[in-house]
């Protein structure tokens, strides 16, 4: 078998593998932290002007946006942390 063929045998991950996985990581999070507050803002602006309430709404959900990214990026972090442990990797 060449050596090429083997890189690619499945059930097989190359190093390469690990590389794409953080890179796909580390572009989703500010993805993340972005898009909570984004929706919070703009939720939150709705509900301002359907209510005459402005800002709190905007305020509030801008802040649960901001929690709920938070949340999401950690939890993104301690499962690729935990799948790079199980595969013996660090």
């Amino acid at each position: 078998m060449s050596a090429y063929l083997r890189g690619f045998m499945p059930g097989k991950k190359s190093a390469d593998w690990k590389e794409f996985r953080q890179l796909g990581v580390m572009t989703t999070i500010p993805i993340i932290l972005l898009i909570g507050p984004a929706v919070g803002f703009f939720l939150g602006g709705w509900i301002d002007r359907k209510s005459h309430t402005y800002p709190w709404f905007t305020i509030i959900l801008i802040a649960l946006g901001f929690v709920a990214s938070g949340r999401e990026v950690m939890r993104l972090v301690r499962e690729t942390a935990k799948d790079e442990d199980l595969r013996g990797t660090k």
